[in-house]
């Protein structure tokens, strides 16, 4: 793009042929899209933007200049203009919005909207809920409501996620968790891969609240969730392996599950030495933990890796072996919390501080600066926002 060699547009549609999901691509083929004229591929390409980070204002008011429903496109336009009060700087800075009025008597009678327009906005507006409530509590009552049109909901939760992991959003930790827990309550398998990306993730909130929905599908679906298991773990990282162990052992026994802990090893070679003892003892572990200490799939990978253990990592393994039994009761025993235990009650989080950068400020899900290999946010963020 920088050198000309590729127009603005088709590096964008290059970059959306390799992920669907990028909100900065989605985004400008839209808006060129509405700029040329071609308004059904606009209204297209916003719904794709909107499902990529349901959060930003622009794909809702592009709706609702393009869509030639006249009360849909002022429906979506005015959801657009609230999540617009929420970005000072956009609503400051932003042209009239072009928005069709709406039909007369709407206006001014909210209840008169038409049935099949309430249905089509009614998820995007309980996200616009559960944005607005942040890290507050909640009633109940919103969490029925998103779990009764579950379906429907479900793509804009994992367009939380998706802008989350493009660090579109900032201070929004609470509307995450919910997200993630949501997903999980919900059940669908295929949101097993993007929860996947939040389960290594050490903190009890958010990481906690992955954990909790990864295995809620996986308690329900387990066959299913096994198949997903496999299918991540190839070319997967360490830590990555290490938190699908830990799934595995936690959910329920079906036909492979051990096969697909074995196979966990199977990259084993293109780790260091820190990596492959993450990975062998967490393989261990949760083989202990699912079959005891007379453990087949344990005694096996003894066999095959054992010899690749470093001494720190053997003291620990030891260590383990002798808690081994009273976690297998405690797993056993414990009580799952419901949805409402994980999502109703407000997030305790740090207060940001107002930081001037001189430089370009690093994504907080990007690799730290240190080169320690954690996350930016798990690693030196606090000390560079002087916290």
């Amino acid at each position: 793009m920088a050198a000309g060699a590729l127009s603005d547009a088709e590096a964008f549609r290059q970059a959306l042929a390799v992920d669907p999901h990028d909100p900065a691509a989605t985004r400008f083929l839209a808006l060129a899209a509405e700029t040329e004229g071609d308004l059904p591929l606009a209204a297209q390409l916003a719904h794709r933007f909107i499902e990529a980070d349901p959060v930003s204002h622009e794909g809702y008011l592009l709706l609702g200049r393009v869509l030639p429903d006249r009360p849909l496109a002022a429906a979506y336009g005015t959801l657009g203009v609230k999540k617009l009060h929420f970005d000072p700087e956009a609503e400051a800075n932003r042209p009239p919005t072009g928005l069709p009025d709406p039909p007369a008597g709407l206006a001014a009678e909210p209840d008169a909207e038409f049935e099949a327009v309430t249905r089509e906005l009614e998820p995007h507006r309980l996200l616009h809920e559960l944005f607005v409530a942040g890290v507050n509590a909640i009633d109940a009552s919103l969490i029925d409501r998103v779990l009764a049109r579950g379906a429907d909901c479900a793509p804009l939760l994992l367009g939380v996620l998706n802008a989350y992991g493009e660090d579109l959003l900032h201070d929004d930790d609470g509307l995450v968790v919910r997200a993630l827990a949501l997903l999980g309550e919900i059940g669908d398998p295929a949101a097993l891969s993007a929860l996947a990306r939040f389960v290594p993730l050490e903190d009890d909130t958010m990481g906690g609240a992955a954990r909790w929905a990864f295995l809620r599908i996986a308690r329900r679906r387990p066959a299913e969730t096994l198949d997903v298991i496999r299918g991540l773990s190839i070319g997967a990282e360490a830590l990555d392996l290490a938190a699908l162990a830990q799934q595995l052992c936690l959910m329920p026994d079906v036909p492979g599950r051990s096969e697909v802990l074995l196979s966990l090893a199977d990259n084993l070679a293109e780790f260091d030495k820190d990596e492959r003892d993450l990975v062998i003892v967490s393989m261990l572990t949760s083989a202990y933990v699912m079959h005891g200490g007379s453990s087949q799939a344990a005694a096996t990978i003894e066999t095959k890796y054992g010899a690749l253990l470093s001494r720190g990592a053997r003291q620990e393994l030891k260590n383990l072996r002798a808690e081994i039994e009273a976690a297998r009761q405690e797993i056993t025993e414990a009580e799952e919390p419901s949805i409402y235990e994980v999502c109703l009650d407000g997030f305790d989080l740090v207060e940001d501080e107002p930081f001037q950068r001189a430089e370009p400020k690093l994504g907080r899900n990007e690799p730290c600066w240190c080169g320690s290999g954690k996350k930016y946010k798990k690693c030196h963020l606090d000390s560079d926002e002087g916290r």
